[in-house]
Formats: structure tokens, sequence, C-alpha cells
């Protein structure tokens, strides 16, 4: 009886004790996978925290701390020798009392998934440019997958629009300058023909009013004396 008590215990204790070994999943959480491998990706923890916590804006506009991104399985993965596996990172966002944070993980998955499927990597960090294969959302509470614009599509194409606007006004400015400093030199150019021809017409004139060193006399008749007698 004592040994069927302690059986009947032992079934009842197991699940709990292996649940305890490995933390549950929580209701959303997100998949990333990488071109790394594991053994690249081990040295990026911090930065990889780092960079994805600037990227998520709490309500008072500012950024949530790096030590909430919560990756479920790098200690398990690394670190890693010569393992030249892909790298695959599950993580969620965890609020300051480290309960799971739902909404900034959705959040994150929806920046992430934007950025990933626009080639934007580089916004993200420019070690992660075209090193992110996928992004995916997992978990019962899962988002779905947008198909349509979001605030941060939104916000982005109107960033674009503003760049886009700002390259053709300073084209246009430049083309002007260009314009006027073209139109100014063809000016300055004409003005200095204009000063050159002047300076040898003057010259022309001096030279002709100059008087000749050849004294002219004027005729003189001078009637010569009579050789005739005078006779008294």
């Amino acid at each position: 009886m004592t040994f069927l008590s302690l059986g009947f215990v032992v079934l009842i204790c197991a699940p709990s004790l292996v649940t305890g070994a490995t933390k549950p999943l929580p209701s959303v959480y997100l998949q990333m996978d990488f071109k790394f491998t594991w053994s690249e990706f081990c040295l990026m923890e911090t930065y990889f925290q780092t960079k994805l916590a600037e990227l998520l804006l709490q309500d008072n506009g500012e950024p949530i701390n790096a030590t909430q991104i919560y990756l479920i399985n790098f200690d398990d993965n690394c670190p890693a020798k010569n393992n030249v596996d892909k790298a695959s990172l599950l993580f969620y966002v965890i609020k300051a009392d480290g309960t799971v944070d739902k909404d900034m993980t959705k959040q994150a998955f929806n920046v992430l998934y934007y950025l990933v499927e626009n080639n934007l990597g580089r916004l993200f960090g420019p070690v992660f440019e075209l090193k992110i294969e996928k992004v995916s959302a997992k978990g019962e509470d899962a988002p779905a997958t947008p198909t349509g614009f979001t605030e941060m599509e939104r916000t982005y194409i109107a960033i674009g629009i503003a760049v886009g606007i700002l390259i053709v006004i300073v084209t246009i400015l430049v083309v002007v300058y260009l314009i006027k400093d073209r139109k100014r030199r063809k000016r300055n150019g004409e003005a200095n023909q204009t000063q050159e021809f002047i300076g040898e017409e003057k010259k022309l004139q001096t030279t002709e009013q100059e008087p000749s060193n050849v004294n002219v006399s004027p005729y003189v008749h001078v009637e010569e004396p009579s050789h005739a007698e005078t006779k008294f």
C-alpha cells in the first residue's frame, strides 16, 4: 500500500517537475530566423537587445530598456563552438516586474515584420542588413500577419516622402545656382570683352591725334629787284 501511495504521488508530481525544468512559453512570443550561425549570433546578444529596444517606444515616447528583451533560447545555444546551424531566436518583451508585455511584444512583431518585408534591416542595425530571413509571431495570443499599412508603415512612408521632397528641393536649388552662375560668368566675360574693345579704340584715337614732326614752311613770294638803271 505504501509503495502504491508513493507511486501515485510521483505520478502526480512528475509533470510539475518536468515543467519546472523548462520555463513554459508565454502566450505570445516571436521567432526570428537569421542567416547568421549560432556561433556568430552568440556575440550579438547585447547588440540585438539594444537595437530592438531603440525601436520600441513607450507611451511617454521613450524607448524601452534593453533588459526588457527576454531571449528564450539564447542560453541553450550559446556559447556555441563551431555551431554552423542557422540561428533561430525565440524572444518576447517583459515588463519591469518580469511578466510578459503582450502589447509591446506585438508591437515588436509589427516593426520587425515591416522592416524585414521591405528589406530595411539596416534600420534595425547595419549588422542585420539582409541577414534576417523571417520574423513570425507564435503562441495563442500571437497577432495576425499585417496585410495593410500599420502606423509604423505610415510613419516610414511619410519620412520617405519628406526625404524625396527635400531631395527635389535641393536639386532645384543646385540647378538654379548653376544657371545663375553661368549667366554671371557670361556677363563678366562680355563686360571684359567690351572693356578691351573700348581700350583698343582709345589707343587708335590717341595715335591718330598725335602732331606730325615735319615743319612745313609757307610759300613766300619775294619780288626780285629790277636791274634797270635809273636816269636823272
